[in-house]
């Protein structure tokens, strides 16, 4: 009851004209504005500072006013409770972004287990939230495989059921640390049956991602992050094990993969209704020319994900990627 009648109360200053600052302020205009201030700080939300601040745009108080209302707008979006969908409108929609809620941003969608980054079959998930249902039936007349992935609020993996070529099921699951300075990062990966395997985060000057290791297991992980001037992801180099893969990134899709000496160079289409870009072909790159092609027809649903995908190689059909999403 209390906080209503303090927000009430804010909106009843809202009504008032705002104070005429040429003048000099009465004792109790002086009083009205300390109270006004000392409500929006009580409240301390960014809407309760923009009526303060639209009140009272020549206040003694406007500059802490400001500072309190850019900090609350920061809060708003870095912490754990934050969905990927009230992230990812920010960071489209807002021209004048700050800095923290970049960063926060970046953190997270550069986990090597977000939807924006984790890939099966070279298929993205393109940013999705919620459980998938994965289908695969191969040209060739092989056993269909069925996996599950689910990802949380924030589009981190959590789990997943992947069905191996003799019809084993694999799960493994997924825990992620979180820090107010640098938001979720993977904790543990832990295999049925395999064990648990730990991860560790090492953050540059600018409090960026640019290490992710595994510990001590038999088959190392390490994720290697290089950003370009602006912050954006330029490269990422993947070792797992004697594997050695490097991602080149523009505009966050890959562009360029170099695996033990073999390149491939990925193409996309970009559509208009969504506003994302997908996969459209993988070229392997030799001196003379492509040698390989893959290329990837896609149906998307209203939300821009992927429900279906047929793959060609070299022309020839390979396999069809069905996908439900919940």
């Amino acid at each position: 009851m209390k906080s209503l009648l303090t927000t009430l109360s804010l909106l009843l200053a809202a009504a008032l004209p705002a104070v005429a600052q040429q003048q000099p302020q009465t004792p109790a205009e002086r009083s009205l504005e300390r109270e006004a201030y000392a409500q929006a700080k009580a409240l301390n939300t960014v809407d309760g500072w923009e009526i303060f601040i639209n009140n009272y745009p020549e206040s003694f108080f406007i500059e802490q006013a400001r500072k309190y209302r850019d900090a609350a707008i920061v809060n708003s979006y870095c912490n754990r409770d934050v969905t990927l969908e009230r992230l990812v409108t920010y960071i489209d929609e807002e021209p004048a972004q700050e800095p923290r809620i970049r960063l926060f941003y970046a953190n997270l969608v550069n986990n090597p287990t977000h939807s924006y980054r984790f890939e099966h079959m070279d298929v993205g998930f393109n940013g999705c939230t919620g459980r998938v249902t994965e289908r695969i039936t191969f040209a060739d007349g092989s056993k269909p495989r069925t996996n599950v992935y689910v990802f949380n609020a924030q589009g981190l993996l959590t789990e997943s059921q992947v069905t191996g070529s003799k019809g084993n099921v694999v799960t493994t699951t997924y825990t992620y640390s979180y820090d107010n300075l640098h938001g979720y990062t993977l904790k543990s990966a832990t295999r049925k049956g395999a064990g648990t395997v730990e991860y560790e985060p090492f953050y540059n000057a600018s409090d960026k991602l640019e290490i992710l290791t595994s510990d001590g297991s038999t088959r190392k992980h390490k994720w290697v992050y290089t950003y370009n001037d602006k912050g954006a992801l330029q490269r990422l180099t993947v070792t797992d094990g004697d594997l050695r893969r490097v991602l080149v990134y523009n505009d966050g899709y890959i562009i360029r993969e170099e695996t033990q000496g073999r390149v491939l160079r990925y193409y996309y289409d970009y559509d208009s209704a969504t506003f994302k870009k997908y996969l459209i072909g993988i070229s392997e790159v030799t001196d003379q020319a492509p040698s390989h092609e893959r290329k990837f027809n896609y149906k998307i649903d209203t939300h821009g994900r992927i429900t279906s995908v047929e793959i060609t190689c070299d022309g020839k059909p390979e396999m069809t990627i069905t996908r439900t999403y919940k």
